[in-house]
């Protein structure tokens, strides 16, 4: 008897939290600033060339972002991708869609996950195959509370900074790199984070955090 009275008293603070982030995050909706600016991120920088890479209309209205910015950078014979997605206004049920998701939702196999760090703190890395081409990933979410690979922590800090009051802003950073015929996906990880390095301090003054 005792068990299931703790049992309801948990259900009901949480639909009682759950409302309250609902209300707070419906109050702020309509004043929240888009302070996020992505035409910081150079497009040119050292030896490297970038381009503008556009996002077809159906897939910036599944992705639901304030923001984006997709660009294929060249160093010699290789390529690098960069995508930066800010969403000024998250919402529950609504967040920022998950690699793990989008990648097999597009035809590519995710054949690895591993750990990863880069100057700006930890990332996600992903080794990903459709047909002969064979990529490796790096990924990372960004919010008020700092940087994250997990979509649970991305969650909570939804809930968090809605009881709080707090902005409702975050990003999402990719990083990706094909593996040439003469190297292995350690080679291509390694000339990624190396890429990463040289680009990643510019990206972060273009975030509100």
């Amino acid at each position: 008897m005792a068990s299931q009275i703790r049992t309801r008293i948990i259900l009901i603070a949480l639909i009682g939290l759950a409302i309250l982030g609902s209300y707070g995050m419906s109050a702020r909706q309509s004043r929240a600033p888009l302070i996020a600016d992505l035409r910081q991120i150079p497009l040119n920088f050292d030896a490297v060339i970038g381009v503008e890479d556009q996002i077809d209309a159906r897939t910036l209205d599944v992705l639901q972002a304030s923001q984006t910015l997709n660009r294929l950078y060249y160093e010699g014979e290789h390529k690098y991708w960069l995508f930066v997605g800010y969403f000024a206004q998250q919402r529950f049920g609504s967040q920022i869609h998950s690699p793990r998701h989008c990648y097999p939702g597009s035809g590519w196999n995710i054949l690895s996950t591993e750990a990863g760090r880069t100057q700006a703190g930890q990332a996600s890395c992903l080794l990903i195959q459709k047909n002969k081409d064979r990529r490796v990933v790096l990924y990372r979410y960004l919010t008020r509370g700092g940087a994250t690979t997990s979509e649970y922590r991305l969650k909570w800090e939804l809930i968090k900074n809605s009881l709080l009051g707090r902005p409702l802003d975050a990003a999402f950073v990719r990083f990706s790199t094909p593996i040439a015929v003469d190297e292995n996906q350690a080679d291509a990880r390694a000339r990624l984070e190396g890429f990463v390095a040289r680009l990643e301090p510019s990206i972060e003054p273009a975030l509100p955090f």
